[in-house]
């Protein structure tokens, strides 16, 4: 049976505002789920809670109506890429794929260049190809769930199309939870999107909503 993930009744608050109140959404393996808002949002704010480095006054984050408990359970089911840097400056490419439990040749049959890079650090490769290598990581870690934030940052063309179409596979045994700025390449791979808007979560059901909602000024 797959696994389903599901997370609500999530408060948040920084300085007396509140950041999110009112939210509901679940993934379930085989599918992608994107989650779309304007900056400022709570967008990552929202998926440190559910990966649990970031802490809310309540939250309530499941998989298959099981509350997750503890780190160590939660981080070998669910696996998260930040928006800032995933691999340590101090280890090489070599190591990282080690710790993430990852084969380097699944990676090097993708990007053949990271052959001649395993033995280098992330402030040794361009911010374009260290970001590739990261998304990929997190993706064929073995985790039941992922969870992406900006994973096309930086990305050349030609390498968001790799990443898109990597990402549409490993669905195959995984879901997958994707927000990003260029809200087009979301909406494509999204089999159900949401939008954060105001501290709630809004399922879309058609593209009109995301102007009816404010995020965009036309399609």
């Amino acid at each position: 049976m797959n696994k389903r993930l599901e997370f609500d009744s999530l408060d948040l608050s920084f300085d007396a505002r509140k950041i999110l109140s009112s939210i509901y959404m679940q993934c379930q393996q085989g599918e992608v789920v994107g989650l779309l808002g304007r900056n400022g949002s709570g967008k990552s704010s929202l998926m440190k809670v559910v990966f649990g480095t970031l802490d809310a006054e309540h939250k309530s984050v499941r998989i298959n109506g099981v509350s997750l408990q503890g780190d160590y359970n939660r981080k070998r089911i669910i696996a998260y890429l930040p928006q800032d840097k995933l691999i340590p400056t101090y280890v090489t490419l070599r190591t990282a794929f080690r710790l993430f439990k990852v084969n380097i040749n699944s990676i090097i049959s993708i990007i053949p260049q990271v052959r001649d890079l395993i033995n280098l650090k992330p402030n040794e490769l361009s911010g374009g190809t260290l970001r590739l290598i990261e998304v990929l990581l997190i993706l064929y870690s073995p985790s039941s769930f992922c969870i992406l934030d900006e994973p096309f940052t930086g990305l050349m063309p030609i390498h968001i199309e790799i990443l898109k179409s990597e990402i549409i596979k490993s669905k195959g045994s995984k879901g997958i939870i994707i927000s990003d700025h260029m809200h087009r390449h979301v909406t494509e791979l999204s089999d159900r999107l949401y939008l954060l808007s105001n501290g709630k979560t809004y399922e879309i059901k058609e593209k009109e909503q995301l102007v009816e909602l404010g995020y965009l000024h036309s399609l």
